[in-house]
């Protein structure tokens, strides 16, 4: 397991860089002018199918690891962003792993909370001890 993250860490690296993209652009194109001569038949359909399709598949899963990868560490981040902040919620740590409906619940409560805090802005309070931007209000005025 530890082999194929390693190795998919790699490969997403150098395929990431734009000299990669130029080479597979070289190669579809060697790819279509190969067909001419051999009159695109049956067994180079055949051949440039199966090439595509392995290619993909391994790709397909390369990125997913990679995407993965990326996911977590952001996840991690944002998880010390909650614990170094005073007064965040560390309940809020791990949310990702709460099902839909109790996902559902809390943005409606956030979605509460974000609708109140526009009419206390509104009223001139403060929503965080520090005077507001008032960028929010601003905007929802101009589209009204």
């Amino acid at each position: 397991m530890e082999i194929f993250s390693t190795v998919a860490k790699w490969i997403s690296d150098k395929a990431a860089q734009s000299f990669v993209g130029f080479v597979a652009f070289l190669i579809v194109l060697v790819w279509a002018v190969t067909g001419l001569p051999l009159h695109f038949s049956v067994k180079w359909h055949l051949f440039i199918g199966t090439v595509s399709g392995v290619i993909s598949i391994l790709m397909l899963f390369i990125i997913q690891n990679s995407q993965n990868r990326h996911t977590i560490a952001i996840q991690l981040k944002l998880d010390e962003i909650i614990r170094a902040t005073k007064g965040a919620h560390n309940e809020m740590m791990d949310i990702e792993k709460l099902t839909d409906q109790d996902l559902e619940k809390i943005q409606k409560k956030y979605g509460l909370l974000a609708e109140k805090t526009k009419e206390d802005l509104k009223q001139g309070k403060l929503d965080t001890h520090t005077p507001a931007l008032g960028i929010v209000v601003e905007v929802e005025a101009q589209l009204l």
